[in-house]
């Protein structure tokens, strides 16, 4: 006879603002550089590069 275990978590907490009061379920976070979607990727890589560069 075998023995099945199942395991199930349940969040019981929620981050939450201090200043808002509120969190970013069904909003998303604010982006530091407004870009389009489909340009996002090539931005950061852009952006981390500079960076990197002036160390």
């Amino acid at each position: 006879m075998s023995t099945i275990t199942v395991i199930n978590g349940v969040p019981f907490a929620r981050a939450i603002n201090p200043i808002s009061k509120t969190n970013w379920e069904g909003t998303g976070v604010e982006p530091d550089v407004k870009v389009l979607a489909a340009d996002a990727l090539d931005t950061a890589q852009k952006m981390a590069k500079e960076k990197l560069a002036r160390k």
